[in-house]
């Protein structure tokens, strides 16, 4: 067992060794930052506090956060937790932290943009020790790092794991992070410079958004100079940190998504190093949604450490229908092929199914004339959905 630790630890070393050009300073990250007392935004049964941020123009930071612990005496090792990391125009949100104390994980939900949780965005109130606002998509890449806001979210989600393996009523190895939109961009940027996670479940938000179509954010890059892309790229987009990251991943969008199209999506996913699920279901919708079932059996699952998350493996059939194969232990109670023949934009195309034939670990369909996309959605007989890669796959790009 020494043996064992001193391996990890040797690991470990080489992670923060191997990442010291990094914008961040790792050390930072890691050291339990300070939390001070909230005197508003109170909400029965939650804890609210300030904790502390890194330093912006030489002036402390502080982000305030809401906390909660399932009911009762904690498990032997202490309680699962998560960081629940909001997108663009969120907050704090009391109703996700308690969606997973119902689950039976222990929740921190903060405020990434030096605001307090009242109101509604854009008008909720700034408090006195906020660090930089966010300006448009990456429009302060002119300024210092240690004065863009990208550069404190994510020494922000990082410290706010720092803290929770501080409580003693948390147990520290299994502690995960639930990232919506700009969370979930910025979850995609944390799991490749924090080690430390147990799981990680970014929701539309991924890397690689230099490359996107979405006119929202391709207008901001377009308006960037070749010397300040080259920054971004290096610098910035999660795509830099994804190609480190361990961690198990479950990967959630709709195929329609206005912000995060499917193949910058999809090449995010396939960056990734470690074990990967993916849940793609046919929507445009876009917002703070966190209740999809798919969520948190995948968390409880990434806890245990036990079997390993199934692994979609397409092949041919000897009928000439494409047929995905289950992994051992995983059975489905359905199918369905999603396809779509449309060629235009990701967000645009529409997206149909056919029925998929189970045949025990087989699941299989024939592909529909004219298309250029397919994927499968398998449901287990626990009714948790679950998709294969969208093929054909060609997202990787030189």
């Amino acid at each position: 067992m020494r043996k064992f630790l001193l391996c990890i630890l040797t690991l470990s070393s080489l992670f923060v060794a191997a990442q010291s050009p990094l914008p961040w300073d790792l050390s930072r990250l890691r050291e339990t930052p300070r939390t001070y007392p909230a005197d508003s935004c109170q909400v029965t049964g939650f804890r609210s506090f300030f904790y502390e941020g890194l330093p912006y123009k030489s002036n402390p930071t502080r982000v305030f956060a809401y906390y909660k612990t399932p009911a009762g005496t904690p498990p032997p090792g202490g309680w699962p937790a998560v960081i629940c990391v909001h997108g663009g125009g969120g907050t704090a949100f009391p109703a996700w932290v308690q969606a997973w104390v119902d689950h039976g994980f222990a929740a921190i939900a903060m405020d990434l943009e030096g605001h307090l949780p009242s109101g509604s965005h854009p008008n909720r109130p700034a408090h006195a020790y906020g660090g930089p606002p966010r300006i448009t998509t990456f429009g302060d890449i002119e300024l210092a790092k240690e004065e863009q806001w990208f550069y404190h979210a994510v020494a922000d989600v990082s410290r706010a794991m720092s803290l929770l393996r501080s409580f003693p009523e948390i147990d520290p190895q299994r502690i995960g992070i639930h990232g919506i939109s700009w969370g979930g961009v910025i979850t995609s940027a944390v799991i490749g410079i924090d080690d430390r996670l147990a799981f990680a479940i970014p929701v539309y938000g991924c890397g690689y958004l230099y490359q996107t179509t979405a006119p929202g954010f391709k207008i901001h890059f377009d308006a960037m100079t070749p010397r300040q892309l080259a920054t971004y790229k290096q610098q910035w987009d999660p795509s830099v940190y994804l190609k480190n990251s361990q961690a198990p991943v479950l990967w959630v969008t709709g195929t329609n998504d206005p912000a995060f199209p499917l193949d910058i999506w999809q090449q995010s996913v396939l960056t990734g190093q470690g074990p990967r699920l993916q849940s793609l279901t046919i929507t445009s919708k876009h917002g703070h949604q966190w209740e999809q079932p798919e969520i948190f059996a995948f968390a409880r699952q990434a806890i245990k450490d036990t079997a390993a998350l199934p692994k979609f493996t397409l092949a041919a059939d000897d009928d000439g229908q494409l047929a995905i194969i289950l992994p051992p232990g995983h059975e489905a109670a359905r199918a369905v092929m999603c396809y779509t023949t449309d060629t235009t934009s990701w967000q645009r195309k529409q997206w149909l199914t056919v029925p998929a034939t189970v045949q025990g670990t087989k699941v299989k369909a024939a592909v529909p004339a004219g298309t250029t996309a397919f994927f499968f959605n398998i449901t287990g007989k626990d009714s948790l959905t679950y998709s294969s890669l969208v093929n054909p796959v060609v997202y990787r790009r030189k």
